[in-house]
Parts: structure tokens; C-alpha cells; sequence
């Protein structure tokens, strides 16, 4: 059983998403929307992703993206269902061989290296990056409180090509930085793989990662504003 700690709830509150010119935006109040930093990051990655299209072939490219996709969301669901000590078996997407295999894997390091949950699938936002987003998980690993991303894949990246998922949650540790003044140790990305390995790797360097955001949503909004197309 993992402990469900509710000390900052009270500093969030459920922001609605909104879709505008294929990006993610969230409304913090009446007048303000934050772009999510999802959809930034994705911006940033916009080229990479059409020549990674264009080498395989629309067709493959659909198929392969459709199944990542799909494997994602459905562990994400059965992680946070087991996380919030919940019947994850009752899930419709337990019955599929590939995620139970992958829970698995994740399993013993769930429960040797996690515990103490603040918040989980929170929306969050930050005044000072002018920024919103959804986290998956805030807690404790190995006893220090950190910021986590679960991601799936067919098998380890090399940790070159991870420096993004950083990027995205100095995002978040920022968010909760400024709302609860409680500062996390440390960035963690949690990759579990259909190859039965799970990839697990930290980061404490926060602030080089919050340098690359600022940059990337400059560049965001710089596009934006010019009215050029981000997708």
C-alpha cells in the first residue's frame, strides 16, 4: 500500500484544457490561457517527428504512433490505479497480455522505490513561466521527493535522446515549487518496455533544464504570435 499524503492539495485546483490551432492551452482564470508544456515541447520537435514520418512512411508512421499511444494511456491508467491503492484489475485494458506484462516489469521498482504521493495526474500551473500542464506523479523515490514522468517504449533509448522528458518536468517542478514553496530534489523518468526492462533515470541538474524550457517557450510564443504554423 502506498501513502496518499493530501498536505498540498489545497494549492491546486482542476484547470480546463483547451485545444486552439492543435495545441493545448489551459485556463488558469477568466481571461488567461497558458500553453500546456506538452504542446511546446512538441513544437520544439515538430521537424524531428516529420522527417521520422517522412523515412517511414505515413502508413507505418500511423500504425506505429496509434500503438505507442495506446500502450501509453493504458498503463498510465493501470500506474495510477495500483499508485492510489485501486482496483487496477478491474480495468478494461488489464485484459490485454502487454500490459499486464509491462506492469510486471514495472512492479518490484513501484514498490521498492516509491512511496509518499502528493499529488498525481495533477493540473498545475506556474505565473512566473507563464506555463500549465498535467504531472503524472509527485513523490518520494529512494526517500527524496521528486518529480516523475512514466513514459512506455519497445525497448531502452539511449539517455541522449531522454533530455527532453527533463525539460518537461523542470516544468512541473516549477509549478509546484511556486505553489506549495516545497522545493523536490530531484527529475525522474520512470520508461517501462515491451522488452520486459524498465529504464529508470534521475536528474538534479534542474536548473540547465529550466534554462532550455524558458528558450523553448520563447520560441513558442514567438511563433504564436507571428502566426506561423506549430504543428
Amino acid at each position: 500500500m502506498f501513502t496518499l499524503r493530501d498536505d498540498y492539495k489545497h494549492c491546486f485546483q482542476d484547470l480546463t484544457r483547451k485545444q486552439i490551432d492543435e495545441s493545448r492551452y489551459y485556463q488558469v482564470d477568466d481571461t488567461a490561457l497558458y500553453p500546456s508544456v506538452t504542446s511546446v515541447i512538441s513544437f520544439i520537435n515538430r521537424a524531428k517527428f516529420a522527417d521520422w514520418r517522412q523515412r517511414v512512411g505515413e502508413e507505418e508512421a500511423n500504425r506505429k504512433t496509434k500503438h505507442a499511444t495506446t500502450r501509453g494511456t493504458d498503463l498510465h491508467l493501470v500506474l495510477e490505479y495500483y499508485l492510489r491503492n485501486q482496483d487496477y484489475k478491474s480495468l478494461p485494458c488489464w485484459e490485454k497480455p502487454l500490459i499486464q506484462f509491462m506492469f510486471g516489469a514495472a512492479k518490484f521498482y513501484l514498490d521498492t522505490r516509491l512511496d509518499n504521493i502528493y499529488q498525481q495526474e495533477t493540473t498545475m500551473k506556474s505565473d512566473r513561466l507563464c506555463l500549465a500542464g498535467t504531472v503524472d506523479l509527485i513523490c518520494e523515490v529512494d526517500g527524496e521527493l521528486s518529480i516523475v514522468d512514466f513514459k512506455t517504449s519497445a525497448k531502452p533509448k539511449p539517455e541522449e535522446w531522454l533530455e527532453d522528458y527533463f525539460v518537461q518536468l523542470s516544468a512541473y517542478w516549477a509549478m509546484f515549487s511556486e505553489a506549495t514553496g516545497v522545493v523536490p530534489k530531484k527529475l525522474v523518468t520512470f520508461s517501462v518496455c515491451e522488452n520486459n526492462e524498465v529504464q529508470i533515470i534521475e536528474r538534479r541538474n534542474i536548473m540547465k533544464y529550466l534554462e532550455t524550457l524558458r528558450d523553448y517557450a520563447g520560441q513558442f510564443i514567438q511563433s504564436r504570435d507571428a502566426g506561423l504554423p506549430r504543428n
